[in-house]
């Protein structure tokens, strides 16, 4: 990979592993998602909401940072967090994106395995908020239904910002598994081929397959179960899909990270351990 160093085998990959940090390309994908959904797509959050959502999510990582390591660090991660809760939730409600980025914040922070958070802050956070008030928040349900052009333009700044934080792989693999399961979904379970397929177009699908699901230090360290693990996600995406399950995929992450994060760390680091000592 172009922008990772040479570096053995780790049991999650950290942002010094790269040669350019790959968070400012984040930053840029989202930066342009949320632009082109406010000024052309008609996306139904406001720039105070997302602007709430990143004050929140950075105020609370520093205070946290300061109080737990006894540090004053800018976090940028939070900032990608905060701009993340503001386009993965729909609400008139500035509180809920509040909430969301203080939660998202408080969970990366204390609930660890391995020096490393288990879930992917947006995720859990986002699982949280839409399973206990539902009647206050959804998530971004907005379609691509314009400017096709201005899709394509966002999809290769994913892609992109993917390649250089080195998880493409778990792009492609989740993608894949998406679509397998719809097509198989539609032939064999007779679901219509615009239910099937179609959330691919759609701006909270194309969040989690660019941002969520590809959070470096949330997904294996090793390309193999990099793969496996995207594909358990759309596999059991299309589980929740077939029983109706509103914000499938969101559920689908948490549960599978929830299964085999702590499992891969406790086996990579034998394998580290028995490299170490000769085995």
């Amino acid at each position: 990979m172009i922008n990772l160093k040479k570096q053995p085998l780790k049991v999650i990959t950290s942002w010094k592993d790269y040669k350019i940090d790959p968070r400012h390309f984040v930053l840029l994908f989202l930066f342009s998602f949320t632009f082109s959904g406010m000024v052309y797509l008609g996306f139904f959050q406001s720039w105070k909401s997302i602007v709430t959502a990143v004050i929140v999510s950075v105020s609370t990582e520093i205070v946290l940072t300061k109080l737990v390591y006894k540090v004053w660090r800018f976090p940028l991660s939070a900032v990608i967090t905060g701009m993340g809760v503001g386009l993965l939730i729909s609400s008139p409600y500035p509180w809920i994106y509040a909430l969301t980025s203080f939660l998202s914040i408080t969970i990366k922070m204390f609930v660890r395995f391995k020096k490393g958070h288990i879930f992917n802050p947006n995720n859990i956070a986002v699982v949280l908020v839409l399973f206990t008030l539902n009647q206050y928040a959804v998530s971004t349900p907005k379609q691509w239904t314009n400017g096709f052009q201005i899709m394509i333009v966002i999809l290769l700044l994913g892609i992109f910002a993917t390649y250089m934080a080195n998880r493409l792989d778990v792009v492609l693999s989740f993608l894949g598994s998406f679509t397998f399961f719809g097509l198989l979904r539609h032939f064999w379970l007779g679901a219509p081929m615009y239910a099937a397929l179609g959330p691919l177009m759609g701006a909270s699908l194309q969040l989690f397959a660019f941002f969520m699901i590809t959070d470096p230090k949330s997904t294996p360290s090793t390309r193999r179960e990099r793969i496996i693990f995207a594909f358990l996600v759309g596999a059991l995406d299309a589980v929740f899909r077939i029983y109706r399950i509103p914000n499938p995929q969101f559920y689908a992450l948490s549960l599978i990270s929830l299964l085999t994060i702590i499992p891969f760390r406790i086996w990579v680091s034998k394998r580290i351990n028995k490299t170490e000592i000769g085995i």
